[in-house]
């Protein structure tokens, strides 16, 4: 799929700058933007939250896919669990860093948007 022929849609784009807790344990995700993206993910529910569901993480440069888990914690907080650490590793993620990731519910994964924009967006 040629992402470039498509619009991206701001509201399907979590965006967080990464802290210290983010690369050291897991990552918490911005609430408002993960419950858009929500708006638009297949058979989610709160108790599935709560368990945690993998979702792919798509690096179209690398051209590597990550599976992650995406959980609820305390019916208030968003974040990546398991294959969190293999991913942030392997795109050797740091503090302050911008984490851009975009739901592409057509095709039922996130897709890394820690590229140029020009690469996608022209």
């Amino acid at each position: 799929m040629n992402y470039s022929d498509f619009a991206i849609d701001p509201a399907m784009i979590i965006s967080k700058e990464l802290s210290k807790t983010d690369v050291v344990g897991n990552i918490i995700l911005p609430k408002a933007q993960v419950r858009s993206v929500l708006t638009k993910m297949k058979d989610v529910t709160d108790s599935r939250l709560q368990s945690g569901i993998e979702v792919q993480v798509q690096d179209l440069v690398e051209n590597d896919v990550y599976t992650v888990t995406l959980r609820c914690i305390d019916n208030a907080k968003y974040s990546f669990g398991a294959g969190w650490n293999a991913m942030k590793y392997s795109l050797d993620l740091k503090e302050d860093q911008v984490l851009k990731l975009y739901w592409d519910h057509l095709n039922t994964k996130f897709i890394l948007l820690n590229l140029p924009y020009s690469l996608i967006m022209d």
